[in-house]
């Protein structure tokens, strides 16, 4: 059971991320510019396109980070993501 606060991988600040144990301020910096040089993250797993993210950390990630948008309405529940339906 997760006990600690899940960051949006679309919104969090290089702050947030960095509170991610593992992820140091350099990282939680390149993480920032690669979701801004694609327009967003739509998929945790983008971020083993990344340099500094192995596969193998991924596990660890989707315990801290979520697609989840307060600013889109999106939801997530148990790894299913649901988007608002759009008029």
């Amino acid at each position: 059971m997760i006990t600690h606060q899940k960051y949006g991988i679309n919104e969090a600040s290089a702050e947030e991320l960095a509170q991610i144990p593992g992820i140091d301020r350099e990282k939680a910096e390149a993480i920032i510019a690669f979701r801004e040089r694609r327009g967003g993250i739509y998929s945790l797993e983008e971020l083993t396109d990344m340099e500094q993210i192995q596969p193998d950390e991924m596990a660890h990630l989707h315990e801290w980070l979520t697609l989840a948008s307060e600013k889109s309405g999106a939801l997530e529940y148990e790894g299913q993501k649901e988007e608002p339906d759009i008029i």
